[in-house]
């Protein structure tokens, strides 16, 4: 049974090390991509802008949660989100947590956080060639919505968070 008093600190450049790990460990790279590329991106993020970056600790670090305004990001499957949505982007990065069911937890603690902080809508794009993140985030309280045209040309699962799914 995975923790239920996950914590999520805000990511410092003194994370960035343990962030390049997790990114360059195989069941992360085949699902974020390049680990410079994504380390560039966190760190641009951490340098000012719309997206919170967190470490997700349970007992030490476990994992990596991020949210942003896909309105202000521009992302046009999301067009339709009401103003003020927050989009959720997450991996666990340490392997020995994998298949415990932490992952559904924190991203259910998360999206309930953000709902509490006044966000109206909890939302998450997993590519369809993600089933297993697309299931995870069933399992956390996502409601599967249409199939979309990412920005970058993927077809991606726009999810919303209905906290009564939650399994």
């Amino acid at each position: 049974m995975p923790r239920r008093d996950y914590r999520f600190v805000p990511v410092t450049r003194d994370d960035l090390p343990l962030l390049r790990r997790w990114l360059t460990a195989p069941h992360v790279a085949a699902i974020w991509g390049d680990p410079d590329d994504e380390i560039a991106l966190i760190e641009g993020d951490l340098e000012g802008s719309d997206t919170r970056c967190h470490i997700v600790h349970a007992d030490g670090p476990i994992g990596y949660v991020q949210d942003w305004c896909p309105h202000r990001a521009g992302v046009p499957h999301f067009a339709d989100a009401p103003a003020g949505s927050r989009a959720v982007d997450t991996f666990l990065g340490e392997t020995a947590c994998l298949g415990q069911g932490h992952a559904k937890a924190y991203v259910r603690r998360y999206a309930e956080r953000l709902i509490a902080r006044g966000a109206p809508r909890a939302i998450t794009d997993p590519r369809l060639d993600n089933p297993r993140g697309i299931a995870m985030y069933r399992a956390a309280g996502f409601a599967p919505g249409p199939v979309r045209i990412a920005e970058d040309g993927a077809r991606v699962r726009c999810m919303t968070f209905t906290p009564s799914l939650a399994g």
